[in-house]
């Protein structure tokens, strides 16, 4: 299959569009090794870019002689008056931190330029993380279901559910945007796992230069850590702390080679796959 190309500013793939796109290109975690080549070109088309200081950095030399702004200081009336206005001179893209399918904050804007958006598809950082542990999350035998979501949203939520509700064994917990503090967060999976020596994984900076892999188990994390504070709590840094936790039995398992040929007999060999 073929990969298709972005159209050149003045034209579109959208009957009807206005003949300049916005572009909301999935960034991954903010190393530019990570984004499809679809991205790529959709960022060299751009005569304009809105991206998170942290991107401006990384993305640095694909920026080069680009309009640059963060879109993080606007508000939204600003942000589609900066992009209205930018569209004027050639295509408009946002940098996305992930993909747009996970705690992505730009659906307005996407609804806003609904006949000129074209989202493009990014490496999410639970992706991004699992490739650096060398782990797949949903392990047969092992686990059954894999949980993304965010302390934040329990709250956002009314509290009508909490962590420990989806804590349990058989499910993996991919937690984005943490805002408890360690031992608080580990109280909370202990209550839903229950005793056990259950591993955690605490990912800061994926695939950025700073990266830190931390894995221990709920019994332990808290010394490894120590007084570090990897998620930010008591910072006062404007720029949000990129660490990503993922708990569950699958980090400490292998998947049984017997699978494979579970799937090949009742799968692969009688589709006559190839």
């Amino acid at each position: 299959m073929g990969v298709e190309t972005v159209p050149p500013a003045g034209t579109s793939s959208t009957p009807g569009a206005c003949a300049r796109p916005v572009y909301f290109i999935g960034a991954g975690p903010g190393d530019p090794a990570l984004v499809t080549r679809l991205g790529l070109e959709a960022l060299e088309a751009s005569a304009s870019v809105l991206a998170p200081a942290a991107f401006q950095r990384s993305f640095g030399p694909f920026l080069a002689g680009k309009d640059v702004a963060s879109p993080f200081r606007m508000d939204h009336d600003a942000v589609v008056r900066w992009v209205e206005e930018r569209l004027e001179r050639g295509p408009v893209a946002f940098l996305m931190p992930g993909d747009f399918s996970t705690f992505c904050p730009f659906q307005s804007f996407v609804a806003r330029f609904r006949a000129r958006a074209r989202v493009i598809p990014g490496v999410g950082a639970h992706a991004a993380a699992a490739a650096l542990l060398g782990r797949t999350l949903d392990l047969p035998g092992v686990t059954h279901a894999t949980v993304i979501t965010s302390p934040r949203a329990f709250a956002r939520d009314g509290g009508r559910v909490s962590l420990r509700d989806y804590a349990r064994p058989g499910h993996m917990l991919v937690l984005y945007m943490n805002n408890l503090p360690l031992p608080e967060l580990v109280a909370e999976l202990r209550e839903g796992y229950g005793r056990g020596d259950v591993p955690i994984a605490i990912l800061e900076n994926v695939a950025c230069p700073d990266q830190r892999v931390t894995v221990a188990t709920l019994d332990t994390v808290v010394e490894r850590i120590g007084e570090r504070d990897p998620f930010g709590i008591d910072s006062e840094d404007p720029e949000p702390a990129l660490a990503l936790v993922i708990v569950g039995e699958a980090l400490a398992r292998d998947e049984d080679p017997s699978w494979w040929n579970r799937r090949y007999e009742t799968v692969w060999k009688p589709r006559g796959m190839e």
